[in-house]
């Protein structure tokens, strides 16, 4: 997928289409879009597909672009365990946690009984 990204950035630079208005169009802010292009941050898919669009992609040319790049798969470096031990800590925690992630990683909870 970050090859598409690149990809659709070059493509955007050579039409001379601006992060701003790009993301004006896609409802979203500019750093979003530069998040996008350059720190492999991924799009949902329909934001994708908009995107590519307004580039004149066809939903075929992303999905082909996309079949032909290598998959990636990391692998985890740690693992951290967090215990509350009350309802509104727990609750606390996640959401603090849910505003910290930045795609890389993997984030679970187990609420116990």
């Amino acid at each position: 997928m970050k090859k598409l990204l690149e990809h659709l950035r070059s493509t955007r630079q050579d039409k001379g289409i601006s992060q701003d208005y790009l993301a004006v169009k896609l409802g979203v802010s500019s750093s979003t879009i530069s998040r996008w292009e350059s720190k492999g941050k991924f799009p949902s898919i329909d934001k994708l597909f908009e995107y590519a669009s307004l580039l004149d992609f066809t939903v075929q040319e992303v999905l082909a672009f996309s079949a032909n790049e290598p998959t990636e798969v990391s692998k985890p470096v740690g693992k951290i365990e967090i215990s509350a031990y009350d309802k509104a800590s727990f609750k606390r925690l996640v959401e603090q946690l849910l505003e910290e992630e930045d795609g890389h990683i993997k984030f679970v909870t187990t609420q116990l009984q």
